[in-house]
């Protein structure tokens, strides 16, 4: 049964690829069109969750318990859990939703909910993917959690600069924001979550927590729908080297000043900020 629904996923993904290409290849991408946005976006929802079949990532989830009654009577691993969940929340929930620039952008709770949801199981189940495959090495447990961070800590920030946060996610940044979340959410996250599948193996709570996060960037960079309309405002600027890498917003390109996000409308640097939830000007 297991295999007929990652055929599905296969085939849709496949689907999403092949009418992609016929229709849209030659689409020019210099604004943001969320309908696009969304099929590319589900052309690497699938093949996460194609790869997660294949590397035994998928089973394991769905066979293994969420955690045991052993774990549960073990305040270790009660206090190191739960001390791996507040971070998720607060790192994403809070953090990187306070650093969010969100522009005029409306929102969305069920679309933006949906594509968290896919996006942060879809980057999971890569990750325990990606895990498993280092593991299944001749390298010892420790070393291979060693090797397998050093893999994502290059593919996460690589993968979004250069493709995910052009052509999948709206604007969302400026160069210091990008800085801030690299520090304080998405490497943490890592060195915290990692150790922690070594350690105990509950797999579906190390894929739950990415979908948190993600659920909860979604939400804060308020994800427009696929119906949305297409956004000059929402188009991710890149430099114009090889391969082309996203700056982050910048009012005034290269000659934007440090007193130039102090006085934009959509940095979140301005007297009183207060975070995007709370600013009149995008509600």
């Amino acid at each position: 049964m297991l295999s007929v629904f990652v055929t599905l996923i296969a085939l849709t993904g496949i689907t999403i690829a092949v009418v992609f290409n016929t229709k849209y290849k030659d689409r020019k991408w210099d604004i943001y069109y969320p309908k696009l946005a969304w099929m590319r976006g589900g052309m690497y929802f699938s093949f996460c969750w194609t790869l997660s079949y294949l590397t035994g990532s998928m089973e394991l989830i769905l066979n293994s318990p969420v955690f045991t009654a052993e774990q549960w009577a073990n305040a270790n691993w009660r206090i190191y859990t739960g001390c791996a969940c507040l971070f998720i929340v607060l790192a994403y929930s809070v953090n990187w939703s306070y650093f969010t620039p969100v522009f005029e952008r409306k929102k969305q709770w069920l679309a933006a909910i949906v594509f968290g949801f896919l996006w942060g199981s879809s980057s999971g189940q890569l990750f325990l993917s990606v895990w498993l495959l280092v593991n299944m090495t001749p390298l010892e447990s420790w070393w291979a959690t060693g090797v397998a961070f050093l893999c994502l800590a290059a593919y996460q920030p690589n993968w979004h600069n250069i493709y995910w946060d052009h052509f999948i996610a709206p604007e969302h940044d400026t160069p210091l924001t990008q800085v801030i979340k690299a520090t304080t959410c998405h490497i943490p996250n890592l060195l915290i979550w990692l150790p922690h599948l070594t350690i105990y193996e509950n797999y579906a709570l190390f894929v739950g927590a990415q979908v948190w996060a993600c659920i909860s960037a979604t939400l804060g960079m308020r994800f427009p729908a696929p119906w949305d309309d297409p956004s000059k405002l929402n188009y991710a600027m890149r430099t114009d080297t090889t391969p082309a890498r996203c700056t982050g917003y910048r009012p005034f390109g290269e000659a934007t000043t440090r007193a130039d996000y102090l006085k934009d409308p959509y940095t979140p640097y301005y007297p009183g900020w207060t975070g995007p939830d709370n600013d009149k000007r995008n509600s």
